[in-house]
């Protein structure tokens, strides 16, 4: 390990020293808690939940000769029938993955599949995309386009009109960024591709806690969503398909059939049952939710922008209601994270690309430039916010620049 590493890791190992005990489900030791777009914390219902199910239901689901068994498979049907109503859906639409980003996967292999099918083999992705997306997209082998962002960082509806031809097997957009918040026009771009006969897909990892949902009325026949994302475990997502797309279904794992053949491998009851128990939680409070995080998050925004400390990047409206995407103009955001340390937990960027020395792909879509994208620090609220938590924030940040 180079001798800066190790420096680095013993920084880590006294952070840690200090941060051990967990006092509230938003705050560990010292260190408030304002990364929720990376990781939701479990929600304590649902662990609860989870942990009965380990409990009572460590049979394999897919044993069918014993009670044990059909106890289990009995969990994960009623659990799917929760993760389907949050989308107005029903259970056997439903298809678990390991997350969003194999589920990501299997949109893409729908595109493979129709382009075997009918000769079309162009894949149409929104510039501001998850990197999953992105990476499968382009080891797909087939042509890869890429839809502007519009003014608020979202892919351009108008744009990808001009873009979209015969040639196009899939569109492909993230409903809401998960760097810069942006909530995309699902309702016209799905209705775009319904009039041009293209499938598309929808990665709503970060929707469920930005909007009410519905794929039916909005005509979505493929979307990507993911535990972790909203106070369920890490290690289970979905894809949901809509009407008229089962024909496309491609597996990323094959196992012994399980799903109907959707996708392979035991399934995990205890994790699924989680993430069922935090679908229903969303779909009871979501609504009251949204809007209190919002108001902690315009707070801390406010202030930051009041004090000339930073300026919120994107749009103010139609955005996730706990993103607070902040350009802190002459200060490295590495470096102001490093001071903040181990007081406040935020990103860069995308977690999946953090620790990277490349800035942001969505932040140089946005039309930022390198100097400005390396100034930027996503803080994003949730759940376990409230003002006390945000108006300490901005103490610490004070401090760090300078200011206090």
């Amino acid at each position: 390990m180079p001798p800066g590493d190790v420096i680095q890791q013993e920084k880590l190992y006294k952070v840690l020293e200090t941060s051990s005990s967990i006092e509230d489900p938003m705050q560990v030791g010292d260190t408030i808690y304002l990364d929720y777009q990376a990781a939701t914390p479990l929600d304590d219902r649902v662990l609860r939940v989870m942990q009965a199910a380990f409990a009572t239901h460590f049979a394999n689901p897919h044993a069918a000769d014993h009670v044990l068994g059909w106890r289990a498979a009995a969990a994960i049907d009623a659990a799917a029938s929760k993760v389907a109503a949050l989308f107005g859906l029903q259970a056997d639409d439903v298809i678990f993955t390991s997350g969003a980003s194999e589920a990501n996967a299997m949109a893409l292999n729908a595109a493979r599949a129709i382009a075997s099918q009918t000769g079309r083999t162009e894949v149409l992705i929104g510039s501001a995309d998850h990197g999953s997306i992105r990476n499968e997209a382009n080891s797909s082998r087939l042509t890869v386009k890429h839809i502007p962002l519009d003014e608020r960082g979202a892919p351009d509806h108008d744009k990808l009109r001009a873009m979209i031809s015969d040639e196009t097997a899939l569109v492909s957009v993230i409903g809401v960024n998960n760097e810069n918040g942006a909530i995309a026009e699902l309702a016209a771009i799905a209705a775009l591709c319904r009039s041009c006969g293209v499938l598309f897909h929808a990665d709503l990892a970060q929707a469920p806690l930005a909007m009410d949902i519905n794929l039916l009325d909005l005509d979505i026949p493929f979307a990507t969503i993911s535990a972790h994302k909203l106070y369920g475990p890490k290690g289970i997502g979905a894809l949901l398909t809509g009407p008229g797309v089962s024909e496309f279904v491609r597996p990323v794992v094959m196992g012994a059939g399980q799903q109907g053949g959707r996708r392979g491998g035991t399934m995990p009851t205890e994790l699924i049952v989680g993430f069922g128990e935090a679908c229903r939680l969303v779909s009871i409070d979501g609504p009251i939710e949204r809007e209190r995080i919002a108001s902690i998050k315009d707070r801390f925004v406010e202030q930051l922008e009041e004090k000339q400390i930073a300026n919120l990047v994107g749009a103010r409206k139609d955005r996730h209601p706990g993103n607070a995407l902040m350009h802190f103009q002459g200060q490295n955001a590495a470096d102001l994270l490093a001071r903040l340390q181990p007081h406040i937990a935020a990103s860069t960027q995308s977690a999946c690309s953090s620790g990277t020395m490349e800035p942001s792909h969505v932040l140089s879509a946005m039309g930022i430039d390198r100097g400005a994208a390396s100034e930027c620090i996503r803080f994003s609220f949730g759940r376990f916010s409230d003002f006390r938590q945000a108006d300490r924030a901005i103490a610490f940040i004070l401090n760090a620049v300078g200011m206090n």
